[in-house]
């Protein structure tokens, strides 16, 4: 075995008390009514940009400055756009719920920030959680039975 086997255990920057070492401070775990509403706060401002470009966008449309073709795909665009720029702050620094709610997430073992792919992966999947639940759903819903006519797909002649 190497001499670094386990070396990653003994580095740990976590309290047996379960907290948490950042910049020799010990920090403790925020209670679970400040997360919950740092994470709300988060949904709020994703929503609310998103609904502040897509208003940009179709006031804009509207007096001809960009087409509607622009407009659509600026709508379309905007809430994964918001969600991947929340979740970036959420990973590489503190999201705008967090810092009004005075926490932050950290790597329990070694007080590191999440991350920024971690991070913004976090954020899309809470982003499209509900739009996966009704397309599984429609799928479901929307299955074959036992009696109908099997549908097959054929390209133009």
């Amino acid at each position: 075995m190497s001499a670094n086997y386990g070396s990653h255990v003994r580095a740990r920057m976590y309290d047996h008390a379960n907290g948490t070492l950042r910049n020799g401070v010990l920090l403790q775990p925020a209670p679970t009514g400040r997360r919950w509403w740092a994470r709300i706060l988060d949904a709020v401002f994703v929503l609310v940009f998103t609904g502040v470009v897509i208003g940009i966008a179709l006031a804009l449309s509207a007096v001809g400055v960009i087409s509607l073709d622009a407009a659509t795909g600026v709508c379309l665009a905007s809430y994964p756009l918001m969600a991947l720029v929340f979740g970036a702050l959420y990973g590489c620094t503190v999201s705008p719920g967090q810092a009004l709610c005075g926490v932050v997430s950290l790597q329990a073992d070694f007080g590191r920030r999440v991350g920024f792919w971690r991070g913004m992966g976090r954020y899309l999947a809470v982003a499209f959680f509900p739009i996966t639940v009704l397309a599984v759903l429609w799928t479901f819903l929307d299955a074959p039975t036992f009696d109908s006519v099997p549908i097959k797909v054929f390209r133009r002649g």
